[in-house]
């Protein structure tokens, strides 16, 4: 059973974004580094606006979270992380 999106509002801290996603009933944690938001966008000017760049990519680390949960790339904790270069 794939990952599917829940309405859950994304929350940034110092090192990465993250939310959640629904396997089933159950809610997956997804952790999202700030190095994967920046090989998907750059940072215009350094601004550092993680937030608003993952909200515009939300969909393609989704379908990463995804993936990696079909293939069984789950951290101990029961968490997603998605690292630069995941796909």
């Amino acid at each position: 059973m794939a990952l599917s999106p829940v309405a859950v509002p994304p929350y940034k801290t110092v090192r990465n974004v993250q939310f959640a996603m629904l396997h089933g009933t159950v809610l997956v944690p997804i952790v999202v580094l700030h190095a994967a938001i920046k090989a998907i966008e750059p940072s215009p000017n350094w601004s550092g606006d993680y937030l608003t760049r993952f909200e515009k990519h939300r969909s393609a680390f989704e379908q990463i979270a995804s993936n990696k949960h079909a293939r069984g790339q789950i951290e101990d904790d029961g968490s997603i992380v998605i690292q630069a270069g995941d796909r």
